[in-house]
Parts: C-alpha cells; structure tokens; sequence
C-alpha cells in the first residue's frame, strides 16, 4: 500500500498500486492447477440474498443535509466499522479459488460480535495472473461475471443485517490512472455496478482508493474533474429520487487532504448526496486541517485510519483513539484499517504468508481498541 510517499511492489506484480496503508502481502504458495477452477454460479443480483417476504431492503436510505449524512429519521449517521476485504483478499487470496464464504464469516465477526455498522468493502482487481502458476480470479467487474456475482452475494449478506451500511470501494483496479484517478474505464464499471445495485439503499459507492501524490495541489482541479464525470456516470443509471451516498476521496497525499472540495463541491447531479472522504494516519496536530474544518462545510467520512509508525506515517494507538473521539464528537462516521489477518495495519492477529480462511478472527492490540470502541454507544 501506499501512504504518504511510501511506496510498496507487490511481489507479483511489475506496477506500483494505489491502495491502503501498506504493502499487500506477496502470493502465498497456490493450490494444484485443478483446484484453480471456479464452479458456476448464477447469483446476479443482491436481492437474491436479501430476506424473504417481498426482497425489499431492511435498512433505509442515507441523505445528505447539509455538511452531514443522516438517516432515514433525519438523525446524524452514526456509521463506525472496518474495512473488509473481498475474495482477492489484499491478494493473499487470489491465488486460490474464491472463498465467498470466508468475506461472509468476517463481516459477520465484525458486525454481529464487534458491533460495526459501517463497512467498507474492498474490491480488489489486477491486470494479469502474475507469474506462473499465476492467480486463480484477478479480473474486474467488467471482465469477470463470476466475480460480479461474488461481489453481489457479499453485499446481499451485509443486507440482510438491519441498519448496516456498507461503502462499496474500488480499492485496486486496472482501470484507474497512474495516480490513482477514475477513468472512462473506470466510469463503465462503476454504471454497472450502481446499476445492478441500485434500488439498495444500504450501499453507498466509494469511486477509488486515494488519488496519489499531488503534494502541492497542483492536479485539484483534474482530480475533481475525474471525480465529478464519475458521479454523473452513476447518477445517470440511478433510479429517480434514489441516489446512493457516493464518497469522493481527498485529492492530495493519498486521499487525506479534502480542501479543493471545501471551496469546489461536487456538482454533478447538483451535488446531491455526495460525501468526502479522508483517509488519516496522522497525529493530531493535523485532524483540524483532515476532519474538524472541512466537516464543518462537508459531509465527511473517515474512510481509513490505522496504528502505523514508519518513515513516512506515524500514527500511535492514542492517536486513533483521539481521532474517534473527534469523529464521534462532529458526527462524522468512521472506519478502520482493516478487518485482516495480513494487510497491516490489522485488526486480526496476524497470520502472514497465507490466505487465512477458517483462522480464528481474534482481536490483535489495534483491534482490540476499535472493538472495545464499538461496544460503547455513540
């Protein structure tokens, strides 16, 4: 991953990715070629896992009202939680055949046992297999019909649970530019996707990772430019009166800094129901220039934060405790990085150097901080 400058190589790939905090581990060993075949499926449609009765959703639909997200009561949403991965599984799991019912086992622990009701799922996709034997489902929403269904199977699960939320992310994909932007590509994906997905009010879609670099602001205004065509690709397949929360992600230093928004909202599709999201590993010294003053002219969502002390990020476990006592104070919903066992900073106590399915999803130091967290009222 990526993260103030730091820039990590994927073992089996020759690029350079635009995603998380750090490093996605390397390939683990793959399975014989025969087990590297993918059953057929014929889950299209989220609704398939809803509940019973008439498939109608069970969780109401978010707004924006002013420089806030609220429910469908008119209150502050109040969304806290983690990142979770999806099958590729920060691509310790790619080598494999997809294990769909892992990514359901850990939103459940996350959401029935730690009592998240925000999650932002991760979609993971990459160019090629790698090297040989290579991975076994790498390809995107637009190349990869089973893995849409997969995708569709895990969002209909998050549904079925009564007032959780979750913010659908291209976290890595092919499609994006070399700075982490949207592009046209990128913009065909996300039709289908919102299309497919668009009478669920539960979803709210994340339109990339962080945009890259641009320290000194230079690029704002091409980054809100491919931010803004990329809202109005969604709104365009949306059904009327029923606009997800879509976040646009800060256009400087991986995500983090939201100024040009501030005095340069969204526009397309008027702006509705656009939120702004930051991505923080910093001390406090910096949360009034991240969270507190671009909140107060924004609806703003922390979408990562984490415990990390490297060259180019510090951020201590007193640090994220402070900075969810800032968001919960401002009404500003938050996730943390993430629901792993080896994509650093983990919530999970690390098993490196494999795909983990089935390993015990026990708390480690940082994540016993968020789950001790998400037991308290807000």
């Amino acid at each position: 991953m990526i993260r103030g400058g730091l820039v990590f190589a994927l073992a089996a790939l020759a690029l350079v990715p635009a995603v998380a905090c750090h490093d996605a581990p390397g390939p683990v060993t793959p399975p014989p070629t025969e087990m590297n075949v993918r059953p057929a499926t014929t889950v299209t449609d989220a609704r398939a896992n809803l509940p019973p009765a008439d498939r109608g959703p069970i969780t109401g639909w978010l707004r924006v009202r002013g420089p806030r997200i609220v429910t469908p009561d008119g209150n502050p949403f109040h969304g806290r939680g983690a990142n979770v991965h999806d099958t590729r599984s920060c691509d310790s799991c790619s080598w494999e055949p997809p294990h769909v019912d892992e990514v359901l086992r850990r939103i459940d622990t996350l959401v029935d046992e730690w009592h998240a009701t925000f999650v932002r799922l991760l979609l993971e996709s990459y160019p090629d297999r790698g090297p040989d034997p290579g991975r076994a489902h790498y390809r995107n929403l637009l190349e990869d019909p089973e893995y849409m269904s997969d995708v569709m199977r895990i969002v209909g699960h998050i549904g079925k649970k009564r007032g959780v939320y979750v913010l659908i992310s291209l976290w890595h994909d092919p499609t994006l530019g070399p700075l982490g932007w949207p592009t046209e590509r990128t913009r065909t994906e996300w039709k289908k996707l919102a299309k497919a997905l668009r009478d669920m009010p539960f979803v709210m879609f994340g339109l990339v990772n962080e945009p890259e670099k641009n320290e000194d602001g230079r690029l704002d205004s091409e980054v809100w430019t491919a931010m803004n065509e990329t809202v109005l690709a969604i709104r365009s397949v949306e059904d009327a009166g029923h606009r997800h929360i879509v976040t646009v992600q800060g256009t400087r230093e991986w995500g983090r800094v939201l100024d040009y928004y501030v005095a340069h909202p969204i526009t397309a599709g008027g702006g509705e129901n656009v939120a702004y999201e930051t991505h923080v590993y910093n001390r406090p010294s910096r949360f009034d220039e991240l969270v507190t003053r671009p909140s107060a002219k924004l609806p703003v969502i922390i979408g990562e934060m984490g415990v990390v002390n490297d060259q180019n990020a510090t951020m201590f476990p007193e640090d994220c405790e402070s900075l969810m006592d800032l968001a919960e104070k401002l009404d500003v919903p938050w996730l943390a990085y993430t629901f792993h066992t080896n994509c650093p900073p983990n919530l999970l106590v690390e098993h490196a150097g494999s795909c983990g399915v089935g390993v015990p999803l026990q708390p480690s130091p940082w994540g016993r901080i968020v789950k001790e967290r998400l037991a308290r009222p807000w």
